[in-house]
């Protein structure tokens, strides 16, 4: 069984789309060339060798723990459910199919500099890193493994949303601000117009450091090498490398029962929470009836009674039941926790630094994170949208109320924030960071819904999600286009520069001229590509929307 999925494996990696493997092998590879190269340079200290090895450990273990809702297997479980064979034993034949893909294959690369690093010592030495090199890997492709498991399992709970969003966003945190510190760093004195550079030298680490690094299941392989060079016992050098093979192997073992459970539990069925009418009057046709719990909420006459200010009943209506699945839809849920804690994490860290100059920026951020947050609404809502295409008049009162309900949950509240980050901080880019702020919602209010049905990723109904683990869709294409378009308005306004009345009139102006015309965009495409995209969304595959170049030749 074990050939069997191997081959499967194998012609699925071949056969399959390879330009994100592609490049993912293309940069995995150059970085664990300069790891070689810095192992074998004799000015390079040998500790740094430590730090990259625990990096690249690093990534292992919390790189799932990024795209929490992605299962990363190339051979889905999905597949084989149900099959005529013990789940035990299944999932014990998957479990070395785990080991074939681009990630252990750059992770071996970089542990050769090992290899590099023992080969003045003799070929004793060099025979030890040539087994610390597979134990080393065979522990952290498992520490990552058994990380995504534990991750797709905690996501089918409710609290297991606020840790896939916490997770997400303190990734997203460290990757769009972690650079500052350093920044802030060589950089000391940029708020105040002063661009001398402090150059820092890259010296010896000390002892200690290497000594917790070496200490750490990452650094194991390290430190039996680094003992085997410095003839320090048989028992230093074995002890790691048993310890490499035995929790490696835990974690595996622990990997197959999660796996062989998975296995054994028949897909989970979508329970309506609520009734399918209105209780206390005919329901509006505005709003998705709820025939799941993840399925858009049915909006109550009380809908009418709070209407939102200068909205028509029907516009208050849709923002009634976006503002409700937001927080009901387990992959909106998600989307709309990291939207928020993402800037807000990345607030702290940069004021902590001496670049607290910087920390308004966030405000024009939290607007992006927003608008990438809402770029797949309605491919979420998946074939509901069939009530939309057969109620007259509904089409344009369902993409200005999804506009305002965006608004109010990220568009005003990011203004707000940085409005209020300039008043605490008193920073010189004050004026800039409220306009960009400014410009930045207003094109992710409009662009929204536009993009979501430009670009659908189309995923499970949300009849059948019941927990963000589920396939929803990789917005990845709409929010990687939806970002710069944003970036770049949230930047003009600081670019055309000037007194501060010249900012804000840029910064209306533009978002006047977003607001006005991009939406009427968005009703046209509606009404244009809509019953389109309810077949998309019905069939469950996005590529129905782009004609085939057979139909394309008949024509």
């Amino acid at each position: 069984m074990t050939r069997t999925l191997f081959a499967l494996k194998v012609r699925l990696l071949r056969n399959g789309p390879h330009n994100e493997r592609a490049f993912c092998l293309v940069a995995g590879l150059v970085l664990a060339a300069l790891v070689i190269a810095a192992a074998a340079l004799d000015g390079v200290d040998e500790g740094w060798i430590a730090v990259a090895i625990t990096v690249w450990g690093g990534m292992w273990l919390f790189g799932p723990l990024a795209q929490p809702r992605h299962d990363p297997s190339v051979i889905s479980r999905e597949w084989l459910r149900g099959y005529p064979i013990r789940p035990l034993r299944l999932a014990r034949a998957l479990s070395w199919t785990e080991l074939l893909g681009v990630g252990p294959l750059i992770t071996l690369a970089c542990l050769s500099s090992l290899v590099v690093l023992a080969a003045p010592g003799g070929a004793a030495v060099v025979a030890v890193a040539a087994a610390a090199v597979p134990a080393q890997l065979y522990l952290l492709i498992w520490a990552g493994k058994t990380a995504a498991a534990l991750a797709g399992r905690l996501l089918q709970s409710r609290a297991g949303m606020t840790l896939a969003a916490v997770q997400t966003a303190i990734m997203l945190a460290l990757s769009f601000a972690g650079w500052v510190p350093v920044a802030a760093w060589l950089l000391p004195r940029l708020g105040e117009g002063d661009t001398a550079l402090v150059v820092p030298a890259l010296g010896h680490l000390p002892e200690p450091v290497i000594g917790v690094l070496a200490a750490l299941p990452t650094g194991w392989g390290y430190g039996a090498v680094l003992a085997a060079r410095d003839g320090a016992g048989s028992g230093a050098v074995v002890l790691p490398l048993a310890a490499l093979l035995a929790v490696g192997a835990g974690l595996q073992a622990a990997w197959i029962v999660l796996t062989a459970r998975a296995l054994r539990r028949p897909p989970r069925r979508a329970n309506p929470r609520r009734p399918a009418a209105s209780r206390g009057g005919p329901m509006s046709p505005y709003a998705t009836p709820p025939v799941s719990r993840t399925a858009v909420p049915a909006a109550t006459p009380q809908v009418y009674r709070t209407g939102v200010p200068f909205a028509t009943p029907q516009v208050s209506a849709v923002v009634a039941r976006e503002l409700a699945t937001w927080l009901r839809d387990p992959a909106r849920g998600v989307e709309l926790r990291t939207a928020w804690l993402t800037p807000l994490l990345m607030a702290v860290i940069i004021a902590f630094t001496g670049w607290s100059w910087a920390v308004p920026l966030v405000g024009p951020a939290a607007a992006v994170f927003g608008a990438m947050a809402a770029i797949n609404t309605y491919a979420l809502d998946g074939t509901a949208l069939w009530q939309l295409l057969t109620t007259p008049g509904a089409l344009k009162a369902d993409v200005r109320g999804r506009m305002a309900a965006w608004a109010l949950l990220f568009g005003v509240p990011s203004i707000v924030l940085a409005a209020g980050l300039q008043i605490a901080t008193g920073s010189p880019l004050g004026q800039a960071a409220v306009g960009g702020a400014v410009a930045a919602a207003a094109t992710g209010c409009a662009m929204a819904p536009l993009l979501a049905l430009l670009m659908p990723a189309v995923g499970t109904d949300a009849r059948h999600r019941v927990y963000p683990g589920q396939q929803a869709g990789d917005p990845t294409g709409g929010q990687m286009t939806i970002f710069p378009v944003t970036l770049l308005a949230a930047a003009l306004p600081g670019v055309i520069g000037g007194p501060w009345w010249v900012t804000a009139l840029a910064a209306v102006v533009l978002a006047a001229a977003v607001l006005s015309v991009i939406p009427r965009l968005a009703v046209r495409t509606l009404r244009r590509r809509g019953t389109a995209l309810l077949g998309a969304m019905a069939a469950g595959d996005a590529a129905l929307l782009r004609p085939s170049p057979r139909a394309d030749a008949k024509m």
